[in-house]
């Protein structure tokens, strides 16, 4: 959880703008998101009241400062938007570098990985580009926020690295925000004496140099270098002093993850009571990305003092609820580790076709050359080099087209193009575990045509065939964008609705019945009629996953079935 402090405390001065006294507030204001964040709100809202006073260069600064503070609060969608809105004023230089780097750890809390990586990418070769070392520095150290939250600790060792390999110690404030960085990723890496030792030293370096957050954070640090070598009485007073020094300054993400490393302290310490009081404390927290690891290890402990109190009931309980935290923790990372390998691949790919391209360049400009000095007698080879780089160039691009293709087929059902089932299903499922972190609706609804088997036995496969591709094009036309249409086998569809509620379903059900009952079949070379039968449910409190909406749209399927078909039944309670 260091990330969500760091990012507040990273950001130093990038414009100066011409009303000195505006300058000064924004100043107060950055200086306040280190110490008091309510005190920076109210600041904030004062500055925004008198926007039409602030120039452009403190428009820019505004925003990024008002998507910092959303950031630390945990308003990742807030933050994009206001920083969205610092790009309007055109920034420039470091300035930039900070808002995108802000735009990619928002991206990242909203579990948009695709986009956060490609905005990391952009802002690599960015930074790259800095010729003052002081600004490439702190650039590199935004950039190890990033990958920390990325779980890309070997990355995050590496730049760090560079970062104190180019400060040498000049500026005390980069010195200590990479030597922490530095610290972590060896932590992260479980080189546990190595971290125990660069915590100490990172400790005593930001204490002498003015530094108390950062020193705060290496105490921790220290602390969960005990713990995770199993030193639990060694890791409580670090612990403790690290609690009450982050309570000074009310950051309450590193005191809810230190409250929950201390409920796991005092059971295995075997003080019941005092594991108890931590863990209920994480418990009682709101249920919220942020907030997932700590509330699963605290549903863990709760689980095992149950368990050691004879509350079996409970103690399942807790478990329950600590491998749902769980499994979303693993399908959270296993998104995040897919958006990375995709991003390492396609930044591969482009280096790839932008070498190949730079060749063929360079074979063109040759040809030029030897076509001007030796015009007589370079025909033949003039054309041969144009048929190599074309030869290249084509098949460069049946390469990434094959690729293309490959995954497409991968991905799509190969007579209608829509998802198929796993694909589709495993779509819904990462839609759906976000939906239910979020207490939002969600709903399946799933489709049957009807007496299909009877179109294909009367009127050949070739026609089954037809009516599956019409069915498909006609639907596809009515679906929203966060619909996820799928092809589940044989005559049966899908189609997962995130942030629908019950009755919204029922009616899009309805549409597509009627749609389906009016298509004109005479241009199958037939005359006969469409129908289907859809079973809609939606989400309840207890569902941990995709597969009990599943099972009870079926069953409300089977229900129209029986009813007589062509007919739309929502699932209910008397439906077995």
């Amino acid at each position: 959880m260091y990330f969500f402090i760091i990012i507040v405390l990273l950001f130093s001065r990038a414009a100066i703008a011409g009303n000195v006294d505006y300058d000064k507030e924004l100043d107060t204001i950055e200086q306040s998101l280190k110490t008091d964040i309510g005190y920076a709100i109210e600041k904030i809202d004062i500055a925004l009241s008198s926007e039409s006073l602030l120039t452009s260069p403190q428009h820019s600064r505004l925003y990024m400062l008002l998507g910092t503070k959303n950031l630390y609060l945990g308003h990742f969608l807030e933050a994009d938007k206001a920083l969205d809105k610092a790009l309007t004023y055109d920034p420039l230089g470091e300035e930039l570098t900070n808002i995108y780097l802000l735009k990619t750890t928002a991206n990242i809390g909203l579990s948009n990985y695709k986009k956060a990586f490609a905005l990391l990418e952009d802002n690599l070769s960015r930074i790259d580009s800095y010729q003052d070392q002081s600004i490439k520095i702190m650039s590199y150290i935004r950039l190890m926020n990033v990958y920390l939250q990325l779980d890309a600790y070997e990355e995050m060792l590496r730049i760090a690295q560079l970062a104190l390999s180019l400060n040498q110690g000049k500026d005390p404030k980069s010195e200590c925000f990479s030597m922490l960085y530095h610290s972590v990723a060896h932590l992260k890496l479980t080189h546990f004496d190595q971290a125990e030792a660069l915590f100490t030293d990172t400790q005593l370096y930001c204490k002498n140099h003015g530094f108390t957050l950062i020193e705060i954070m290496s105490i921790k640090g220290k602390a969960n270098v005990l713990f995770d070598k199993g030193l639990y009485a060694e890791a409580e007073p670090f612990y403790l002093e690290a609690l009450e020094r982050y309570q000074k300054f009310q950051f309450q993400i590193e005191i809810n993850e230190i409250q929950s490393y201390l409920s796991s302290i005092y059971f295995h310490l075997g003080d019941y009571q005092q594991a108890d009081m931590f863990a209920q404390l994480v418990n009682a927290l709101p249920n919220k990305p942020s907030n997932m690891q700590v509330k699963k290890r605290v549903s863990e402990i709760l689980s095992l003092i149950a368990g050691k109190r004879g509350q079996f009931d409970k103690a399942y309980q807790y478990q329950v609820v600590a491998s749902a935290l769980g499994q979303q923790l693993i399908d959270e990372q296993k998104i995040k580790e897919n958006a990375y390998q995709m991003a390492r691949f396609d930044s591969v790919e482009k280096n790839r076709e932008n070498t190949s391209l730079i060749q063929d360049h360079e074979l063109l400009m040759k040809q030029k050359d030897l076509f001007m000095k030796e015009k007589s007698s370079s025909i033949m080879f003039s054309t041969l080099l144009v048929g190599l780089s074309v030869g290249l160039l084509l098949l460069l691009i049946s390469a990434w087209m094959q690729r293309n293709q490959f995954m497409k087929q991968a991905q799509r059902d190969g007579l209608t193009g829509i998802f198929n089932r796993r694909t589709g299903q495993e779509m819904a499922e990462n839609e759906f575990i976000q939906a239910q972190m979020l207490g939002e609706s969600f709903s399946v609804l799933l489709m049957d045509l009807d007496l299909f088997k009877n179109i294909n036995d009367q009127y050949g496969h070739a026609t089954g065939d037809w009516v599956l591709k019409k069915v498909t094009h006609v639907i596809g036309d009515m679906l929203k964008p966060t619909h996820i249409f799928t092809r589940m086998g044989g005559e049966e569809f899908a189609i997962f609705m995130p942030k629908q509620t019950e009755d919204i379903a029922v009616e899009f059900a309805e549409q597509i019945r009627n749609a389906i009952a009016n298509i004109n079949t005479r241009f199958s070379g037939h005359d006969f009629t469409v129908t289907v039968s859809c079973g809609v449910s939606s989400v309840d409190k207890d569902d941990l996953s995709l597969d009990p909406l599943i099972r009870r749209a079926d069953l409300a399927l089977y229900k129209a079935k029986h009813n007589g078909r062509n007919c739309v039944i929502c699932y209910n309670d008397t439906i077995k």
